[in-house]
């Protein structure tokens, strides 16, 4: 009996002895390793046998540590670490200042500590894959995967969740309560969406119950019955477009931009949308966008409108159907080098912006620009081909010019005599040219109401033209060269003309029969070429002359001038021989008393026009180009060494001799000028005088001189004239050289009248007396440098005739002005001096509201008249949430 009893003893101190040396063990570790398996708990060294385990344990590895205590409780089976606690928990991680484990209940339980301050420090952290927060405090379930937590803010996508209580459920997701959603990432958020109710799904969505907008704190009665918040991902989703409600005084009330988007594959996508109105009216849009890393981008969208106003059955009723096509392609030059395609088209029928565009340049601009092309070029060859679609269309006289397809093959210049290792002086005959150049172009020239009809083929023209050129350079001397050529010309077409004299042509525009000569168009396939010499002469020198003025006063900074010279003389002649040609010249004879009709081609109004000339031809060419400079110091300059300025860019006179012309030999004579003042003032003028006279009925140029008609050297013909300067930077560059200020960019911290910080002028100069950071003054005063810009610009066109002179002005302004760090204005408008009248005038006011955006723009006069208001949410998954009110020229009375 004694001997059970001590057997007892024994076992109970053994126990005792273990336990202390556990205790000792892990008292001298901070960081350990737990491994639950059921309801038994092991290191990971441990040999401990596992006993029976129990059904509502769990069997996952748990890495915890801290900085400062662990403590076991192996009784209450309790973990207590204190300071910078972690818990690591599959891909789940856990952060706070005090973290408790009770493996009874298989509860976390993580919490923050109040500094002296009151500051939490240490708050709960929750992360797992792609959910993360921060919270009050958080209990988690090891078992079941749940957590409750208290005061969490999450975020997600462009917006901040604020809980007071959240449920975390095992597969991810959380039912929320009393809860908020902002896009507003201040301390107070600026604004809320109220959410009694929600269930998250990270990164997926927000579906929440019944809530309300609060603004400012102020609760809006502004009620959604359910709220649907779309969390961005890498990955577009498919998905409804709500669409706009709207209204117009012509086609009534409408819902426009609702749809659907498609999301197709990473590499394009779809997006069909909708508007209708309450007269009848419709517009439908297919969009699609496309893209491949180093292969090429783009899109492409077409539009179709059924346009109704008035009244069916009245005088006033009308429709239209319009259209609209758009087309960008851009491909990446790595995805294959030596070749390109781009893709550039822009075309609509004229009603549709006019019915169906907001947007003002669409109306104010009446050309439209639409173009595909494909080049080739092969490395290491002088080969290179192209070919392409070009479009021009204006929608204000309807007219439309295609070019279906133009393509073109060249070769590049080579020197077929030259050889390849050739050392030292070259041979004349090394420097023969030779290059050789096709092309073809088949031309519409129609309206836009007959593009898709079969009657745009019957205003068809084709041709096809290549040239196989010869040239010699021969440089006997400086500045003068002398160019020898041979060319064969060729043109292929489908249509030629016959004249023919009829004597009794019945013209029914006067309802009776005149003599006259009658136009015929033959079709079918006509080539005409021809070899054309041609020797061509230029002596191009250069004169310079210098005015030195270093000998004047020290203080003078002007150093030098230079005027530079450069007269150019030009010659060209072409024979005519006969047989170097195919005959594409014919005469009509008309009998007296009327005229000879004269020499015609048969390949007149083709595209490339006739190969050779009717009759021998030579120019004379004359040229003066002048350029003035200037050596300038600078002011106070310290190194030394002037700055070179131009006061006059290129003042040019040109002027050509017909040697061969039966009348008006002389070419009119032109005259260019161009020059910068200040490096900020562009001025230039083009101007054009004839040598010859008019005639006082027609105020055609006759054969006469001027000098023989009115002992005048020459007429003005034309007089064109434009000024553009940047106002701003002309001042601030005064300002800046006057030292009261320093240039101040569009981004430049904006100051006010009264100081950066607001105070009176006063306060603001002891503020100076302090430090105070920001431009200053001579006084110490800060400096009113508000950002602001202003370009001007002058146009002048004067053409005067006998009869009745035109002269056109206008002038045009644009700008903008910074006027707080949050607040800008832009502004543009000019004059009209010949229809005395102000053009369209755009004033526009945009306000950073921080996590909101408010414009305001205006039309206040023109045929666009309009004003449109908008604030909205800067965040995109808050897009719909705006407030908007627009007047625009579809509702002008």
């Amino acid at each position: 009996m004694y001997f059970f009893k001590e057997k007892r003893l024994v076992i109970l101190f053994l126990l005792l002895v273990q336990s202390f040396s556990l205790l000792s063990q892990e008292s001298k570790s901070v960081r350990d390793t737990l491994l639950i398996k059921k309801d038994t708990i092991t290191t990971d060294t441990s040999s401990t046998k596992v006993r029976k385990t129990s059904t509502s344990a769990v069997d996952s590895k748990i890495t915890y540590k801290s900085a400062d205590l662990i403590k076991r409780d192996i009784i209450n089976k309790k973990f207590i670490l204190v300071k910078n606690a972690v818990i690591d928990y599959g891909d789940l991680e856990i952060k706070a200042d005090s973290i408790v484990i009770d493996m009874k209940t298989n509860l976390l339980f993580a919490i923050g500590r109040k500094d002296t301050t009151g500051k939490v420090n240490g708050k709960p952290a929750f992360k797992q894959g792609s959910n993360q927060f921060d919270s009050d405090e958080l209990t988690y379930n090891f078992k079941t995967k749940k957590a409750l937590i208290k005061n969490i803010i999450t975020k997600q996508d462009a917006g901040l969740l604020h809980s007071q209580f959240t449920k975390l459920l095992e597969d991810g997701t959380s039912n929320i309560f009393k809860s908020t959603y902002s896009t507003c990432d201040a301390d107070t958020p600026h604004f809320y969406i109220n959410l009694p109710k929600a269930k998250v799904y990270p990164g997926k969505k927000i579906i929440s119950g019944p809530g309300n907008l609060v603004l400012e704190g102020i609760p809006l009665p502004l009620v959604i019955p359910f709220g649907f918040f779309p969390i961005q991902t890498k990955s577009a989703a498919s998905g409804l477009i709500i669409p706009r409600y709207g209204e117009e005084r012509v086609r009534g009330f409408a819902l426009t931009d609702g749809g659907y988007y498609f999301a197709i594959s990473d590499y394009f996508d779809l997006m069909l949308t909708g508007s209708v109105w309450a007269n009848g009216s419709w517009l439908g849009t297919a969009r699609t966008s496309y893209k491949k890393l180093y292969k090429y981008s783009g899109n492409f969208s077409f539009s179709w409108a059924d346009n109704i106003s008035g009244h069916q059955g009245l005088q006033d009723f009308s429709e239209s159907k319009n259209y609209k096509i758009d087309w960008m392609f851009t491909q990446d030059a790595k995805s294959s080098p030596g070749s390109t395609f781009s893709a550039s088209v822009d075309m609509s029928s004229p009603a549709y912006d006019k019915n169906n565009s907001y947007n003002v340049n669409d109306h104010v601009t009446t050309t439209r620009q639409s173009s595909v092309n494909y080049s080739k070029s092969w490395e290491g060859t002088p080969f290179n081909f192209s070919i392409g679609a070009y479009q021009s269309q204006n929608v204000s006289d309807k007219s439309v010019s295609l070019n279906l397809p133009k393509a073109s093959f060249n070769m590049g210049r080579i020197y077929p005599f030259k050889s390849k290792n050739s050392t030292g002086t070259s041979k004349w005959y090394e420097e023969i040219q030779l290059s050789y150049s096709a092309s073809m172009d088949n031309q519409i020239q129609t309206k836009d109401t007959l593009l898709f009809t079969s009657q745009v083929w019957k205003h068809m023209q084709n041709g096809f033209e290549q040239s196989i050129p010869l040239s010699l350079q021969i440089r006997p001397f400086k500045n003068f060269s002398i160019s020898p050529s041979l060319t064969y010309s060729g043109v292929l077409y489908t249509q030629k003309i016959s004249k023919t004299y009829e004597q009794n042509y019945f013209n029914p525009s006067l309802n009776r029969t005149q003599p006259t000569v009658v136009l015929d168009t033959l079709r079918g396939l006509f080539y005409g070429q021809a070899v054309n010499p041609t020797i061509s002469a230029s002596y191009n020198p250069q004169i310079y002359g210098m005015y030195d003025f270093s000998g004047k006063s020290p203080d003078f900074r002007l150093q030098s001038i230079r005027h530079v010279i450069k007269p150019s003389v030009g010659f060209s002649f072409t024979p005519s021989f006969a047989g170097l040609s195919s005959k594409m010249y014919r005469q009509v004879q008309v009998p007296l008393p009327y005229a000879l009709q004269g020499q015609y081609s048969i390949f007149e109004g083709n595209i490339y026009g006739t190969p050779s000339l009717s009759s021998k031809s030579g120019n004379v060419t004359f040229s003066l180009v002048n350029i003035v400079e200037a050596k300038v110091f600078e002011k106070n300059d310290t190194t030394g060494k002037p700055k070179k300025i131009k006061l006059i860019d290129n003042f040019n006179i040109s002027t050509a001799y017909n040697i061969f012309a039966d009348s008006l030999r002389w070419a009119p004579i032109a005259m260019q000028f161009r020059t910068t003042l200040m490096n900020n003032i562009n001025i230039s003028a083009n101007s054009s005088f004839s040598l010859y006279g008019t005639n006082p009925t027609t105020g055609a140029a006759i054969g006469e001189f001027l000098w023989d008609q009115s002992h005048k050297l020459m007429r003005l013909t034309n007089f064109s004239t434009s000024v553009d300067l940047s106002l701003s930077d002309l001042l601030k560059k005064n300002k800046n050289k006057n030292g009261t200020g320093s240039n101040t960019s569009q981004n430049s911290t904006y100051q006010g009248m009264q100081g950066s910080s607001g105070m009176p002028a006063q306060d603001s100069q002891k503020q100076a007396t302090t430090g105070a950071a920001g431009p200053k003054d001579a006084y110490g005063y800060p400096v009113f440098d508000m950002p602001w810009t202003f370009n001007l610009s002058y146009n002048l066109n004067y053409a005067p005739t006998i009869f009745k002179s035109t002269l056109d002005q206008t002038v045009s302004f644009r700008g903008s002005v910074t006027l707080t760090k949050k607040m800008s204005a832009t502004f543009q408008s000019g004059y009209d001096f010949n229809a005395k009248k102000i053009t369209m005038t755009n004033i526009g006011i945009t306000r950073d509201l921080h996590c909101w955006d408010m414009s305001f723009n205006w039309v206040p006069n023109g045929t666009l008249q309009s004003w449109n208001f908008m604030i909205k949410v800067k965040a995109a998954v808050l897009g719909d949430l705006k407030y908007e009110r627009r007047k625009d020229f579809h509702d002008s009375y």
